[in-house]
């Protein structure tokens, strides 16, 4: 091979390399993100499991820890929710997706008045020790998504 050949092929191989190595370290990366982890119930504190029980009576959830709080998946009703409770079982915040059919008239009239041409997008319940309120993302083509928190009775908080 000529020095031209030669160094062609090393550089080349250093290409070659350092897009491998680049896409590990995304890959490893995007991995080491996720925080959440699965659990199996007898991993759950008898606490939180507790306060669970009393609380949806009858359900089975897949439980997560997920940012040091434990995370409860499961359906009730015909919706999707998650409960998230700290480990001495306090509750802290449910979440219900609900469809757009069951949003409040104020909250949809709100919408349609003060966000013409967005859509609803997703919508849940959520619900805390201390409030209620629903959490809206809006979608228009061309534009950024839109975050709502709306109570019942239509009053951005």
């Amino acid at each position: 091979l000529s020095k031209v050949e030669r160094f062609e092929e090393k550089r080349t191989m250093k290409k070659r390399i350092f897009i491998t190595t680049f896409f590990l370290a995304a890959l490893f990366n995007f991995v080491s993100c996720d925080d959440d982890k699965d659990l199996a119930s007898s991993d759950v504190p008898k606490a939180v499991e507790q306060t669970f029980s009393s609380m949806f009576e009858g359900v089975y959830p897949q439980w997560e820890l997920e940012n040091k709080l434990y995370k409860a998946e499961f359906f009730q009703d015909g919706h999707e929710m998650e409960a998230w409770f700290k480990s001495d079982g306090s509750w802290t915040h449910t979440y219900t997706d609900i469809y757009q059919n069951e949003l409040p008239e104020k909250v949809t009239s709100y919408v349609s008045a003060k966000y013409a041409g967005y859509r609803i997008d997703d919508s849940k319940f959520v619900k805390t020790p201390s409030t209620e309120y629903y959490q809206l993302e809006l979608e228009k083509n061309g534009k950024r998504d839109k975050f709502l928190h709306l109570t019942a009775d239509g009053q951005e908080l």
